[in-house]
């Protein structure tokens, strides 16, 4: 009799294999925002990260390598779960007043800005440039302003008279996406604090009752 082959699952080597591939995706993340994305090669990730290039081929190809880094950068980790189903997305959805949304955008803001928009920088740069990325960076922002028509959406009670949810999440869209940010903290020196402070008060003067 002719046993069939084990398969064996090991936690360990499970595992390793996350720890490597987080150390990857930090290596990319750290070159593609200090060098660019059409700069960077694999080489370099691998070097960055002091593994082989054949062990950053395995987790992809550069442009993998990039999406990847950027779900990272807007969820804050590498789980699957997309930011719409995130505690404090779900919190401001779900809260019951105004104030409290308020006070969850703010919150939103503080964590998203500053490991978001370094990276949606890099992706719309290198959308420019590159044809599959520019493919992945239409179907990404496709995504992010579904999530915004949401978030925004929550605030139905509040809209000001006239205003619907989808002219609200396209005002929003248009005013508060990563260019803005990085004009106003970038160029003029604003601190992260006065930047949340700003969207909280331009939101309720110009989406809200």
């Amino acid at each position: 009799m002719v046993e069939g082959k084990r398969v064996y699952n090991s936690p360990l080597r499970a595992e390793q294999a996350q720890r490597t591939r987080a150390a990857v995706l930090d290596a990319a993340t750290r070159c593609f925002l200090d060098e660019g994305y059409a700069a960077t090669t694999m080489k370099d990730v691998a070097a960055e990260a002091g593994v082989s290039v054949q062990t950053v081929f395995g987790q992809g190809s550069k442009a993998a390598l990039l999406l990847a880094c950027v779900d990272r950068a807007v969820v804050g980790d590498d789980e699957e779960a997309p930011l719409a189903q995130r505690q404090v997305f779900v919190r401001l959805v779900e809260a019951p007043d105004r104030a409290t949304k308020l006070a969850a955008v703010r919150e939103l803001t503080l964590g998203y800005v500053p490991q978001a928009v370094p990276m949606l920088e890099v992706f719309a740069a290198a959308a420019a440039g590159d044809t599959e990325i520019a493919e992945a960076w239409a179907e990404y922002e496709r995504r992010r302003f579904a999530d915004q028509r949401v978030l925004i959406g929550s605030f139905g009670p509040w809209l000001r008279d006239g205003l619907d949810a989808d002219r609200a999440a396209e005002i929003a869209w248009g005013v508060f996406t990563h260019v803005p940010v990085l004009n106003l903290m970038r160029g003029r020196g604003w601190t992260l604090e006065q930047y949340a402070d700003f969207l909280v008060d331009a939101l309720e003067r110009l989406l809200l009752d």
